[in-house]
């Protein structure tokens, strides 16, 4: 998990050096920039692995730290240091039990803490990532930028595409 997660993070820093300023953090007519859509999935990542040593991880406690979505030099700095902090984090036994808070009804009242555990909040950060690079190769898709023929691919997408091959 932590290989998969591993990958979508050398996957944005691919991209942050395929854009140049302007593409990544101007908008696109009424759509976020590209920063601000990297800038969600990195912060997911920063609530994953800050809750990680209480078991305790809340995804709405986001920092939305502007600067992420708006340099890329930022970006790339802050991306680099959550691949080495994963690392860290992968002696942690994916059956390992965590608490997890997100919100999904904003008319509900506030969220309630959810049993989960270290692997399948893994998974999520793995399809949330990708779900929002899917969206980033929608945003950029006119400006001829190439790009890893799997970014914003679901896994299960690739993995039956190769087999079918």
């Amino acid at each position: 998990m932590i290989r998969a997660n591993d990958r979508c993070l050398e996957q944005a820093l691919t991209l942050l050096d395929a854009l140049d300023d302007a593409q990544y953090a101007n908008r696109r007519g009424s759509w976020s920039p590209v920063g601000a859509q990297l800038r969600h999935v990195v912060e997911h990542y920063q609530s994953y692995l800050s809750g990680l040593p209480v078991r305790a991880i809340d995804y709405d406690a986001r920092r939305r730290d502007v600067t992420i979505e708006t340099s890329r030099q930022r970006a790339a700095s802050v991306i680099r240091d959550l691949r080495a902090q994963l690392q860290v984090t992968e002696t942690v036994p994916d059956e390992t039990p965590v608490q997890v808070k997100m919100e999904c009804d904003p008319d509900a009242g506030p969220p309630n803490w959810a049993a989960s555990s270290v692997g399948r909040e893994l998974q999520f950060l793995v399809s949330h990532s990708v779900h929002h690079f899917a969206l980033i190769r929608l945003l950029i898709a006119g400006d001829g930028i190439a790009l890893d023929p799997d970014f914003g691919i679901a896994p299960s997408t690739v993995s039956h595409a190769r087999a079918s091959r």
